[in-house]
């Protein structure tokens, strides 16, 4: 059964090849008298043809070209062929079934003349004319439909060319957009040429907001006013790349490369890619080499200092106590202030030994036991304990936990630890300020995450690198030894979970303990 097609040549609004196209079929059409002309495309890696143009047609309109199975037999001549190939008696002559012709037997043409389309050396489709009566082709008409092949083949193979841009052009395009990493194009003014999706959302502004910038507006709106004067104070014809850090405390890895065109103008391309998470991971494996390293040391040295301290602490508060037992001594020792110096030994023996247990807490390889846990439980009861401290007197406590956040399987005992002295830590940093801490509990895809915060002073930016490394402390002497955070980052890694800090000088800190979602222990299941 015949079915209506197109095959009107395309439209002016289309790209000016198909327009060329369309105008060589006309120009055939008027040499020739042929009732109809068309040119057709080959595609031999799918077997099928594509009408590019047409004219004379009287089928309905459709918009878009026909593409057909290539499956005929005189598919097979034609493309074998070299010169003009003559069909007489479309429908009425053993051999040329109408079924084989559905567009040309709609139209009621009879006799075609098809002469094939070749671009160096490539058989790219045939020119067709068609007649709707018995037509003999003379000598001179099939040389000038050969001279008109010519000139329709460099239209055809120009017109594919400008297809195969498109489609490279479309999905370079598609694969730009799609670059998990920013990417900025600028020029040797520093105009914003180009930009893709994510570096927009990095920016937070639309693409065309980002083009009326200049590269080094961008940059500061990005990284801050320093950093931009710090990183592009000198000129960068080479290639170069650099960590640079957000002042919310985000990393990311920059480059910038120069790309010379052949105008000789250069073109700038930078690259943002966000590793704060990777730069998290490198460092806690730095953290847990060392901590190793510090461990080995620390385990052997805690032990043997233990013994000497106790005997120097047992002997001072003897000599206190025989002081004490006659007025005499006592007077004597008022005098000349022994209680004091006694005293100030017993302490600092204390205090010694306070250090050497946190060395020993935190080179001891603690073995997590996972069980189903109610996190949100586990905060509240850590906060019950914070907010009756003596120093918790002036510190408003705020608490923000998700109720959806369900039970996970985690070591309790371990993740109050951290709670503990991440809440202890917040509490010395805005006791005196009547700050404010906030408990934060909420579920993060794959992980669980608690969140201690306070508005406190803040880490200083030289120390917040180090601030989990062993004695490193931003509390002031005699507050702290610089233990409590190594012991946390210590635990986390026991518990497969990971420890991150956010500060920013003058306003506060913020820890996160991200705990991973994962079955509990097989002991601890209940059957």
């Amino acid at each position: 059964m015949a079915v209506a097609i197109d095959v009107t040549h395309r439209e002016t609004s289309q790209p000016e090849s198909a327009t060329t196209l369309g105008t060589i079929v006309d120009l055939v059409r008027r040499i020739t008298h042929a009732d109809t002309t068309s040119v057709i495309s080959f595609s031999q890696n799918d077997n099928t043809i594509t009408w590019e143009a047409a004219a004379g047609f009287i089928t309905p309109a459709a918009e878009r070209p026909i593409t057909q199975q290539l499956n005929n037999v005189l598919a097979d001549r034609v493309l074998a062929a070299d010169s003009v190939v003559i069909v007489q008696g479309i429908g009425r002559r053993d051999g040329y079934p109408a079924d084989e012709f559905p567009i040309h037997a709609l139209e009621g043409i009879c006799d075609l003349a098809i002469i094939p389309l070749r671009s160096r050396g490539v058989q790219l489709g045939a020119l067709i004319a068609g007649y709707r009566l018995s037509h003999e082709f003379t000598v001179e008409e099939k040389e000038s439909l050969r001279g008109l092949a010519d000139m329709a083949g460099l239209a055809l193979d120009n017109a594919r060319l400008v297809e195969t841009l498109a489609t490279a052009e479309k999905i370079w395009e598609q694969t730009f957009e799609a670059i998990g990493e920013g990417i900025l194009a600028y020029d040797e003014n520093g105009r914003i040429l180009r930009c893709n999706a994510r570096a927009a959302e990095m920016l937070d502004l639309k693409n065309e907001e980002v083009t009326d910038l200049t590269f080094e507006e961008a940059f500061a709106r990005m990284f801050g006013g320093p950093a931009a004067a710090y990183h592009l104070a000198d000129s960068r014809d080479l290639s170069s790349g650099f960590e640079v850090q957000t002042e919310t405390g985000r990393r990311y890895l920059t480059s910038i490369a120069s790309i010379r065109q052949p105008s000789e103008n250069t073109i700038k391309v930078a690259t943002w890619k966000d590793v704060t998470q990777l730069s998290e991971v490198q460092e806690q494996l730095s953290r847990s080499r060392r901590l190793g390293s510090v461990g080995q040391l620390a385990a052997g040295v805690a032990h043997e200092i233990n013994n000497p301290l106790a005997a120097i602490s047992a002997c001072a508060e003897a000599v206190i106590r025989d002081v004490r037992k006659s007025d005499d001594t006592q007077k004597l020792a008022s005098e000349h202030q022994w209680n004091y110096y006694l005293e100030e030994i017993v302490r600092q023996s204390q205090r010694c030994k306070e250090i050497t247990r946190g060395l020993l807490d935190l080179t001891q390889q603690r073995q997590a036991k996972r069980s189903m846990t109610d996190l949100n439980g586990v905060a509240r009861d850590c906060l019950k304990v914070a907010v009756h401290r003596p120093e918790s007197a002036r510190i408003e406590f705020k608490v923000a936990l998700d109720e959806g956040i369900g039970q996970i399987a985690t070591d309790p005992a371990l993740v109050c630890q951290i709670l503990d002295n991440l809440l202890s830590n917040a509490a010395d940093a805005v006791g005196e300020n009547d700050g404010r801490v906030t408990v934060r509990t909420a579920r993060e895809t794959d992980r669980a995450l608690i969140e201690v915060a306070d508005n406190g002073p803040g880490i200083p930016a030289d120390l917040l690198p180090k601030i989990f490394d062993p004695f490193v402390s931003t509390k002031r002497a005699g507050k702290g030894y610089g233990l409590g955070l190594a012991i946390c980052a210590a635990l986390a890694e026991a518990l497969g979970a990971s420890l991150t800090v956010e500060s920013k000088e003058g306003e506060g800190s913020r820890f996160r303990l991200w705990i991973p979602r994962r079955a509990a222990d097989v002991e601890n299941v209940s059957v």
